[in-house]
């Protein structure tokens, strides 16, 4: 496959289309959003994909729908500052206790808080070293699509990916809940300035002696954004895709993460079962959603007029 003579990268279209998504983006995040070095790197990753040759535009088409993920989600932060919709606290731990409640020591409590006494070196290790794959399993997994010639399989991954992210910021939204640390340390009180916490993730943290969950939680700025569980939803999506590309080893491997990273989730503190529940309900919806679209006649048509049009 070769550049085609009719697409031209630095005709006057297309460069007047990257200025007028420079202008946009910097005075979106610039002046609503706010900077940051993720966004920064995000703006230029986009350019360069696009502008270099034929397969860095395939590898930004298959990984288009991500772009749209990380652009929502770090938008999504202008959205809290104005949700009027009640955060949900102890109602939400009454119903974990309810359905999920264990007795323990004479006293009913949720999985959390027995957890939260009966604290593991090993479940420590397993919970850190898993929790955090979330974001580079994806990412590598979409990687392997790209070089193995799936671009197809990957465009369809990240569509899922996004698909069911929207469902999972629509539950943050309509559904501000608060997670399990938050009521162990506040209760049923608003604390406004309570931030983000790392909690039961900050042991893997003084383990290897490197602040890493500590770092990535001070940055958050949602500490209501419990329900859903999207922790739980991606590697729900990543062992889908990877059985669909037919590689028992990463599927293998992304199911070991899957189950480590839902148990992670209950065991530092960061999610109710509810919250994990919910999330893998995303993910379910999300495949539901996608694999009804992406085998359509009309898609199949639009994605290949998109790759020979840029190639």
């Amino acid at each position: 496959m070769t550049d085609q003579p009719e697409f031209k990268r630095f005709g006057r279209g297309w460069l007047i289309a990257a200025a007028l998504f420079t202008l946009f983006y910097w005075l979106w995040f610039g002046l609503i959003v706010g900077l940051d070095n993720p966004t920064i790197i995000f703006y230029f990753v986009i350019v360069l994909l696009f502008f270099i040759n034929y397969r860095t535009r395939i590898l930004a088409i298959g990984f288009f729908p991500f772009f749209i993920y990380l652009f929502c989600y770090s938008s999504l932060k202008v959205l809290h500052y104005y949700n009027k919709f009640p955060i949900h606290i102890e109602d939400l731990y009454l119903l974990e206790l309810k359905l999920f409640g264990i007795h323990s020591e004479g006293i009913r409590m949720t999985l959390c808080e027995y957890f939260n006494n009966h604290q593991s070196l090993l479940f420590d290790v397993i919970s850190g070293a898993f929790y955090i794959t979330w974001a580079p399993f994806p990412i590598i997994f979409g990687l392997i699509l790209f070089f193995s010639k799936k671009e197809k399989l990957l465009f369809d991954f990240w569509l899922c990916f996004l698909i069911a992210n929207i469902l999972g910021f629509i539950g943050y939204i309509v559904f501000p809940a608060a997670p399990p640390w938050y009521y162990l340390e506040f209760g049923n009180q608003f604390a406004i300035d309570a931030g983000n916490s790392a909690a039961g993730l900050s042991r893997f943290d003084q383990l290897i002696g490197v602040p890493i969950y500590q770092n990535m939680y001070a940055q958050g700025t949602n500490t209501f954004g419990a329900m859903p569980s999207m922790h739980a939803a991606f590697p729900m999506i990543l062992v889908y895709y990877s059985m669909k590309f037919g590689n028992k080893y990463l599927t293998s491997l992304f199911i070991v993460s899957m189950v480590s990273i839902w148990f992670g989730a209950v065991y530092s503190n960061h999610h109710y079962v509810l919250d994990v529940l919910a999330g893998m309900l995303c993910a379910i919806l999300g495949l539901i959603i996608t694999e009804s679209i992406v085998n359509r006649k009309f898609a199949l048509q639009w994605y290949d007029k998109i790759i020979s049009y840029i190639c």
